[in-house]
């Protein structure tokens, strides 16, 4: 169908397009730290955290190919108030 067609293209070629490129900028960004903005917390992990997580459950696959983003996510979790809210 036309609505499976799109999801299956979106994933394979449109998403990693955009992830590469979130990832690249998150790199410049980071200053070589876990997180978009350096060293801290900021609502853009937050942002992500929670864009990926719908990512993830549509594609459990769809941030393998993005080591930086992947760690992001698990720096996130890795914040006591926030594991303890995501448990």
């Amino acid at each position: 169908t036309k609505k499976k067609e799109a999801y299956r293209k979106f994933f394979a070629e449109e998403l990693p397009s955009h992830l590469k490129n979130l990832e690249t900028l998150a790199k410049l960004y980071s200053g070589g730290g876990p997180f978009f903005v350096g060293n801290q917390l900021t609502w853009a992990d937050l942002y992500f955290y929670d864009a990926a997580e719908s990512l993830l459950q549509a594609d459990a696959t769809a941030l393998n190919q993005f080591p930086w983003l992947k760690r992001n996510r698990q720096e996130v979790e890795r914040i006591p108030k926030i594991n303890a809210y995501l448990q």
